[in-house]
């Protein structure tokens, strides 16, 4: 089990490098697909109702801005950040907020922070919340605040 590393406090307020990702029509309409939207379904065929489908995926599809940041490695770059292997995060929270719409196309400026470490040496728990603005020419389309959680077998000496 890993140690708790007081380092990990001073981290509050860490950038992440920004980086974009194209939303992929192909990829929006498999997720539709996956998840039995009712106006995709039975009229894969139908370019109107892909086309609709397009139009603002963040109401359809909430959890894709997450989806950006996984391609872009975002979970090993905070596990690096703390040293520690990604599989000993837990993906504890997660919420967003729609800004504006996300259309298939449209190519997302990721900006992430570290937000808030808070250590719980009681429950030997540290949490790490990461709020991220996803921007679509400059403009913000979708927030969002994760929050991680790492069980330590005791504080470092």
């Amino acid at each position: 089990m890993v140690r708790f590393d007081r380092r990990w406090l001073a981290l509050e307020g860490h950038r992440f490098r920004p980086f974009q990702a194209r939303i992929e029509r192909d990829r929006v309409l498999r997720y539709l697909d996956f998840q039995g939207q009712p106006d995709f379904l039975g009229q894969p065929d139908d370019e109107a109702v892909r086309g609709n489908a397009c139009d603002d995926i963040g109401p359809a599809l909430p959890t894709f801005p997450f989806a950006l940041e996984m391609d872009a490695g975002v979970v090993a770059e905070v596990a690096a950040l703390l040293r520690v292997e990604a599989n000993r995060l837990l993906h504890a929270e997660q919420t967003f907020t729609c800004h504006g719409p996300l259309r298939c196309g449209d190519l997302v400026t990721v900006e992430s922070r570290l937000r808030d470490v808070a250590w719980k040496p009681e429950s030997r728990v540290c949490f790490f919340v990461k709020e991220s603005r996803f921007l679509v020419d400059g403009r913000l389309a979708v927030s969002s605040r994760s929050v991680y959680a790492l069980k330590v077998s005791e504080e470092a000496a």
